[in-house]
Order: structure tokens, then sequence, then C-alpha cells
């Protein structure tokens, strides 16, 4: 539905399985294929989990229709309770993937956008007919999946995606489409919205810093180093961005030394409670020693005093080997 070329090669989606926890699905770009990384991988992914609850964040601007569609049904038919999280923009196909949920909660400072799907097609009349049926066939399927949730009717909803709606959390949760509004979360989405035909005004760059809107920087430094799940804390905490890439530094460091220690498995574990590198090297250290005798290779007196022959004494064998050749 929106298509960033500016986003190829980036990492638009993380799927999260860490043992005792619910797993967790970030979608924090432009959804499809051309960002790099295709979405038959994560419905593959999706099928193969075996847990109870998946959490699933949404702060995007949308993408391609049919991934999407993948990714809503992967999601639907999932035998795990799926709640949905909107933190910041759940716009076009974004906005049906969050239908998905059994629960869907909505940060208050966030958006939902449903419209009509769009596409490129090149060819003769032919095509271009083939194209406008797909399209008007795609539309009613999604219109469809928004009526599932709430209480409008088919032509109500078409009518909505027609003029391109975007709701606050509130108007949302008035039209049945979320279930709960959150408290807002500072995650400032600075995503290229011109596309859309009535897309919200974006935010006085002068008041970025004062509003917050820092956060996407942080949010990034976070997917770049895989711990996309740290940035809501990092944003609540007004963490600033040299603090942010030093804790980020020393979460690789931790994974480092918990894998030195044959323990990687306890890298989650120290990350989230927050400890230092130097707690987790000391915390390692003493339960590797923890239980062993204590070794003292240092030498007793008498041993000092005494002097030691060496195994071979190579002076003789080398004394011996040059008189035998004299001779």
């Amino acid at each position: 539905m929106n298509k960033n070329p500016l986003n190829k090669n980036r990492a638009w989606y993380t799927l999260k399985n860490q043992s005792g926890q619910p797993a967790e699905l970030l979608i924090y770009d432009v959804i499809g294929d051309w960002a790099g990384l295709s979405a038959r991988q994560l419905v593959s992914n999706l099928k193969d989990l075996d847990t109870d609850e998946i959490t699933v964040r949404i702060n995007s601007p949308g993408g391609s229709v049919f991934d999407g569609v993948a990714i809503y049904n992967a999601l639907r038919y999932h035998k795990a309770h799926i709640h949905v999280r909107i933190e910041g923009l759940a716009a076009s196909i974004a906005s049906v993937i969050a239908m998905a949920g059994d629960t869907v909660h909505m940060a208050e400072n966030a958006l939902l956008m449903i419209h009509n799907p769009f596409g490129w097609v090149g060819g003769d009349a032919g095509e271009l007919r083939k194209m406008a049926d797909m399209l008007d066939k795609t539309t009613e399927v999604i219109a469809q999946t928004y009526c599932s949730r709430c209480d409008l009717d088919l032509e109500a909803m078409l009518k909505l995606m027609d003029e391109e709606t975007w709701f606050t959390a509130t108007e949302a949760e008035g039209h049945g489409l979320i279930d709960t509004v959150d408290s807002p979360v500072k995650l400032a989405a600075s995503f290229d919205l011109s596309s859309f035909m009535h897309p919200p005004q974006q935010p006085d760059p002068a008041s970025k810093e004062e509003s917050g809107v820092h956060a996407l920087a942080i949010m990034t430094l976070c997917n770049q180093a895989g711990y996309p799940e740290m940035a809501e804390s990092f944003v609540r905490q007004h963490q600033g961005i040299d603090d942010v890439k030093n804790r980020l530094s020393e979460c690789e460091a931790i994974k480092s030394l918990c894998t030195a220690a044959h323990c990687p498995d306890r890298a989650s574990q120290y990350i989230q409670s927050g400890k230092s590198k130097e707690q987790v090297r000391t915390e390692l250290f003493d339960q590797l020693v923890q239980g062993d005798e204590r070794i003292d290779n240092s030498l007793t007196p008498n041993q000092q005093d005494k002097k030691i022959q060496p195994l071979i004494d190579t002076q003789a064998v080398y004394r011996k080997r040059n008189g035998q050749s004299a001779a």
C-alpha cells in the first residue's frame, strides 16, 4: 500500500521468542519484500512458533497488501492469544494486521488509518482492467476484515476507506476497531506519508527535542543493535543518545561474556535486569570458582632454597656429542 524504496535492506520486523516469556513480534517499518526481508519467512516462523501468547507491537505506515494479508492470516489462525499494541502508527495494511489481535490496545497519541488499496501496473487496457478488478476485490476483503471487529456494516466501512480515514485512539475505540486506549508513548514516527491523500500534519521540527521526537533515533539504534524491545524503556527514562549507545554496547559485551562462560541463555536475564558489564563479569566469575578447591601454586621456603635439577641436562648432551665428533 505504501512503497518506500529508501528502506531497502533494512529489517522491518523482529520476531523474538525467549524462554519463559511471551513471543514478541515488532513491525516498525514499511512492510514487504522491497525492504529486503520477505514476509514469507515471517509467516513460516509464526506457523512454527510454539507459544501461548504473542505480543504484536506496531509502528508502520503500511506496505505490501498481500504480505500484510498473509501476516494477518498467520496471526489470526495461530493457537496463541494475540495481543496487539499500536504504539505509533498503524496505517494502510499495518492497520489490517492490527485487526488480527484477540485484544488490541492503542497508545493515546497513536494513529490508525484505513484506505483503499492501490497498486502499479503497466500494459494494455486488458491488463489495466484486471488490476482494477483485483483492487476492487481486495478492497472488499479488507473492509470485511475491519467489519469483523467493529459494529459498522460493509457499506459504511467502504465509505470510510474511500475517504482515507485517520483515527485517533479514542475514535478507533469508538468505532470498535480497538479495545483499549493506553497511556501515550513517546515514539515519534518519521515516515514519508506523502503518498496518502490526507496525512496528518507532521510535528514542527523546532520542537522535536522538547516533544521527544528524538525517540526515533533511539528506536533506530535499538533496531540496528538487535534490541528493539528496549526502545520504549529508554524513551520513558528520557535517556540521551550517548547513554543509549553506551548501554547497547554494554549489552553486546554482556552477551560475549555469557558466551565465553558457556551460558549464553543468561544474557537476556542480565540485560533485562539492568546489570552492568562489570556486575555480570563478577557474578560469572564467582559462579565459575564456586565450590572449586583453591590452588596455592606458590613455592615453600624449602623449595625456594633448593636447587632444582633440570629433567634433561642439555649441557652434558652437547659436551658428549662434541667429544665424540672430535675423536
